[in-house]
């Protein structure tokens, strides 16, 4: 390879860490476009108060998200379980093989005729007499593993 080669791959080498090292540079700032690693605290003039009544003006004039005037929101219905009840349905889960489907590797496929036959095992447990059994074992259980406390 001759000098003038050489001299030339150099300088073209020098000018490519140049312009690489131009680009770079801001990236070692500490304050950029992406943002400052060290964000200082915003201060507002507005009060909680003055932010609360904000709100609340806005709600009387705010969207009803979608349902219209003419259209009437049903009540929320809202059961509770009893703590055996649910430990009832969650053994009827893992009984059933539900559990297993939806913690695989895949997740919960529905469309595999495993889950599906574990889904119908699991609806079929859950309408049997197996069911109502195993909330009242749960029941009698804790019932049982309540202190017992005496009466003076």
């Amino acid at each position: 390879m001759s000098k003038q080669a050489s001299a030339t791959r150099f300088i073209g080498t020098a000018a490519l860490a140049a312009l690489l090292g131009t680009i770079a540079a801001p990236s070692f700032a500490g304050n950029y476009a992406e943002g400052d690693p060290r964000p200082v605290p915003l201060v507002s003039s507005t009060t909680r108060a003055a932010v609360a009544a904000d709100a609340m003006q806005w709600l009387k004039t705010a969207p009803t998200q979608g349902y219209s005037s003419s259209y009437e929101q049903q009540a929320v219905a809202v059961s509770a379980n009893s703590r055996a009840a649910v430990a009832a349905d969650t053994q009827l889960w893992i009984r059933s093989g539900l559990a297993a489907q939806q913690n695989s590797e895949a997740g919960a496929d529905t469309m595999k005729p495993g889950y599906r036959e574990a889904a119908a095992e699991y609806a079929r447990l859950r309408a049997s007499p197996a069911y109502g059994a195993l909330v009242d074992q749960f029941r009698n259980q804790q019932a049982a593993a309540q202190p017992q406390t005496r009466l003076r």
